[in-house]
């Protein structure tokens, strides 16, 4: 009796909406989802008509000037998702994953020095493999990519991702030393009391409570004095030069600017633990051919890499 119920639904549901869903959901708008998916305003605005319909929620209401979706909408996004994910391997050619053919967005979180290291070098790879293959990177934080995991809003994050829990899998991709930098001109500090009260530039990437050279500084006891903290990397290297702070860094980020003239560096003046990017993904998304495909082309090259498929 549930199957036959099942089926009559089922017949009565256009499941092109659910294509109409996910892009909705995601970007939040209704004119964005249309420009994604090629449609006119006024054929999108039916289809959400009767997406609510169908689910007997708003999807979309309105939250001050801006769109946002409703908790049922997100809370169904991830399962929607898998859904399409599971038809498009259905009526892929032979039944099986074809990176040449295959068309889909995946959304990543990552800060901005994540994205250049991870995605550099990397990108032209996968747009030449996979052609209809569309990425959308989001700024997202070690606090915040684990639940935006979670929820369906990315498939995949980038970053220093600590305390993920089992739902989450994770692959480190490369491992560096911090150093320190200053302007040009400024006297690096001679000991570690002459760092904790230099002026610090920090950054603190979307959803961050506490960086790791201030976790490590906690455990030992001590502070440094903070003066502008900023959420990219590459914005505080800009806003280093001609100030008299000092900024703890991947060395990745810093070299390049020390290369050009832009800052002196010089070693912490104590341990730090070495800045580990990682990539992460839910679970859930495991049997995915497609982001499992993305993962190992992504993950081809760097160091330290995983030593079985991902």
């Amino acid at each position: 009796m549930d199957h036959l119920f099942l089926a009559m639904n089922m017949r009565r549901i256009d499941l092109n909406l659910l294509v109409v869903f996910e892009a909705v959901v995601t970007e939040a708008s209704v004119s964005r989802a249309a420009h994604r998916l090629h449609l006119t305003q006024s054929a999108m605005s039916h289809a959400l008509s009767r997406l609510r319909d169908a689910f007997g929620d708003a999807i979309l209401e309105r939250n001050g000037r801006a769109m946002r979706a409703t908790p049922r909408a997100l809370a169904m996004l991830p399962e929607v998702r898998a859904l399409l994910t599971q038809a498009g391997r259905l009526f892929a050619q032979g039944g099986r994953f074809d990176p040449a053919t295959v068309e889909r967005h995946i959304h990543i979180g990552t800060s901005d020095y994540a994205a250049i290291t991870v995605l550099a070098g990397r990108l032209a790879n996968v747009q030449r493999e996979a052609p209809a293959m569309h990425l959308k990177l989001h700024h997202a934080g070690r606090v915040d990519a684990p639940s935006m995991l979670r929820s369906g809003q990315i498939d995949l994050a980038f970053g220093v991702l600590n305390n993920l829990t089992p739902d989450l899998a994770t692959v480190p991709l490369q491992d560096e030393p911090y150093l320190c930098a200053v302007s040009l001109g400024q006297k690096p500090p001679a000991t570690l009391d002459d760092y904790l009260l230099a002026d610090h530039l920090n950054v603190m990437v979307q959803g961050d409570t506490l960086g790791l050279v201030d976790e490590a500084l906690a455990q030992k006891g001590l502070a440094r004095r903070i003066a502008l903290t900023v959420p990219h990397f590459e914005t505080a290297v800009a806003l280093l030069a001609g100030t008299g702070m000092l900024l703890t860094a991947p060395a990745g980020l810093l070299r390049p600017a020390a290369a050009l003239g832009r800052v002196a560096l010089f070693e912490p003046p104590l341990a730090l633990p070495a800045f580990r990017t990682q990539m992460a993904w839910a679970r859930r998304t495991e049997d995915d051919e497609g982001l499992r495909w993305l993962r190992n082309a992504i993950a081809t090259g760097l160091k330290p890499a995983a030593e079985t498929s991902i």
